[in-house]
């Protein structure tokens, strides 16, 4: 399937790790209780927001930086990753070893309200994170609208997730034409 790579910086790497050191402390409770965060995630998820943020801004886009704002269980919030304002994207990472295990997917919580009803300039951008050579796969920037138009949100393949969680397969984006899933960038090419 057609995808975009960016190398990140061992720079890149360090500002992530010392924010996932922030986030988790010593103490990880927090995180179990938001749905069982790994210090493994939380640099995945970064990364794949810092390769996104500069693809974008490659393509023209004038998004904020990613924020590594820290938030509290009560300040959880569903709002985009990156936006310029008017284009509202939704960064997921998976790991390669993950992708491995479970197939490439990404999870979203079931009461997100963009899983259930799409809203105007909301993509999903689904990407893989290789931490050994910092390389991050872009799979495209599809409209939740054509999400929901090929219906693909699924249930996960590890059950106990189910009950808060969906999945988005990167088989079932493979039914998008690449229209749905890279026109929204000004140099998208058929």
């Amino acid at each position: 399937m057609k995808h975009e790579s960016i190398i990140l910086r061992n720079r890149d790497r360090k500002e992530v790790e010392r924010f996932a050191d922030a986030r988790c402390g010593e103490d990880q409770s927090l995180y179990k209780k938001r749905g069982g965060f790994k210090r493994e995630d939380i640099v995945i998820g970064a990364l794949a927001e810092l390769a996104v943020y500069r693809f974008l801004k490659n393509q023209g886009f004038k998004v904020k930086r990613p924020d590594f704002t820290i938030h509290t269980k009560n300040k959880k919030s569903f709002n985009a990753d990156l936006t310029d304002g008017n284009k509202h994207f939704h960064v997921k990472g998976q790991s390669i070893n993950s992708a491995i295990k479970y197939g490439n997917s990404w999870l979203m919580q079931r009461s997100d309200k963009l899983t259930k009803e799409p809203e105007l300039n909301h993509y999903l951008v689904p990407t893989e994170v290789n931490l050994r050579t910092l390389e991050v796969k872009i799979f495209g920037f599809p409209s939740f609208t054509a999400l929901h138009h090929y219906n693909v949100f699924m249930d996960c393949k590890v059950e106990w997730f189910n009950k808060s969680k969906c999945a988005i397969y990167l088989d079932a984006l493979a039914f998008l034409s690449l229209k749905a899933r890279w026109g929204m960038l000004k140099n998208y090419k058929d």
